[in-house]
């Protein structure tokens, strides 16, 4: 029965691991920096270069003289004894001048990260 003690737990982790998953939920277009900074140029692109290129904007705010892109990714993963989620975000951020040409433009990235399990720390 010794010599199987081994094998029997090894079993019994593969069992373990088998609960394991990973789940990702994407959310808009993928904001990628090298297109951005390739195709958006501040005081020459036009709104309607903007909207060929990215596709109509997430958001818009002060009659349209704002556009927001997002996108967004969030991941949950399900260890026994121990998981969490992770979110990762872009934001591609556009104000335009009144002749509807691009006046400055900003990429930014958030992420956010929670954990639980043995000592549980969760985001507040």
């Amino acid at each position: 029965m010794k010599r199987y003690f081994p094998l029997i737990g090894v079993l019994c982790l593969l069992v373990a691991l088998s609960a394991c998953g990973h789940q990702s939920v994407k959310q808009g277009a993928m904001i990628d920096a090298a297109k951005v900074k390739n195709s958006v140029i501040d005081g020459k692109t036009t709104k309607s270069d903007v909207v060929l290129e990215f596709g109509p904007p997430t958001k818009t705010m002060e009659n349209e003289k704002m556009f927001f892109y997002t996108w967004s990714e969030t991941s949950k993963s399900t260890i026994p004894l121990y998981g969490g989620t992770s979110t990762i975000t872009n934001n591609l951020i556009i104000l335009f001048d009144d002749n509807g040409v691009v006046k400055n433009h900003k990429i930014t990235k958030t992420s956010a990260e929670s954990k639980t399990g043995f000592g549980e720390q969760k985001d507040k």
